[in-house]
């Protein structure tokens, strides 16, 4: 999966951490780079680091229109 062509974009992603617990996530994308995709997780409000073989499916969010 290419998560690099999701760089600036809102994404959901559908995440598997180390525990493999499953969590979905809606993240902005920041930078990919040496297997780690930095990005803005909107919910929590911080930024993250997520493992990119972790990263199960992304969504684009599309923006509501208005």
């Amino acid at each position: 999966m290419s998560i690099d062509k999701y760089v600036g974009r809102l994404v959901c992603i559908v995440y598997m951490d180390g525990r493999q617990r499953f969590s979905r996530r809606k993240i902005r994308i920041v930078q990919v780079e040496g297997g780690t995709v930095r990005a803005f997780d909107v919910d929590k409000g911080q930024p993250r680091s997520f493992r990119a073989d972790r990263i199960l499916a992304v969504e684009p969010v599309m923006p509501h229109a208005s």
